[in-house]
């Protein structure tokens, strides 16, 4: 600390460095239920990644509450340093990480009724600010408004024109002969389905 007053005497103003201090206990605060009462993601995990997910879900959030979830469910002891990086393996292990999706999506369907019966009650009190807003929530939630949409969809497939040159006729009556078939028959059909025109160059 002199030292530290003695630099700053001569123009040194940087700021003292400050070490962050673990802000919580180790103490294990969840207990593991029975296998019977975990979800699929959770029953893939390794009792002590069951104890972390647990104890990230009961324990204090903010800085240093991944390493006290660590502790707390048996990884350590060990020095700050490597409990910070054997909390960031198992905070990013991928099962880890389907068990807390798992885990927070059920907080999350449970805090919804106080959040429908929080907003009940601003729906309710007539003289509070956002009571419109509350009453057009639940509103929509309940009854949400239904569209109907009709889509014509028309396909036209365009025919394929043959023109019965000579060339054609010659293989029309090459191929019936291979069939089997009366050569003449078969290219007097061919010309029954031609299409008679002229045609007339248009102008751009």
């Amino acid at each position: 600390m002199t030292t530290q007053l003695a630099r700053r005497g001569q123009g040194d103003h940087r700021p003292a460095k400050r070490h962050r201090r673990q802000k919580y206990s180790a103490e294990p605060l969840a207990t593991v239920p029975d296998e019977s009462e975990l979800g699929p993601a959770m029953l893939k995990l390794t009792p002590k990644q069951r104890a972390f997910v647990l104890e990230l879900r009961h324990g204090p959030a903010g800085y240093g509450s991944e390493v006290r979830a660590a502790r707390a469910a048996g990884y350590g002891p060990s020095t700050d340093g490597c409990m910070r990086r054997i909390a960031h393996q198992v905070l990013h292990n991928s099962k880890v990480q389907d068990a807390l999706r798992e885990v927070g999506g059920k907080l999350i369907r449970a805090a919804a009724f106080g959040a429908i019966r929080n907003t009940e009650a601003i729906a309710n009190d007539f003289k509070h600010r956002d009571c419109l807003r509350a009453n057009l929530a639940l509103l929509d939630r309940g009854f949400p408004a239904e569209t109907f949409h009709t889509v014509l969809v028309q396909k036209t497939t365009p025919e394929t024109l043959v023109i019965a040159s000579e060339q054609v006729l010659a293989r029309i009556a090459e191929l019936a002969a291979r069939a089997g078939l009366d050569p003449l028959v078969q290219i007097e059909a061919a010309r029954a389905k031609q299409i008679e025109g002229v045609a007339e160059p248009i102008a751009d």
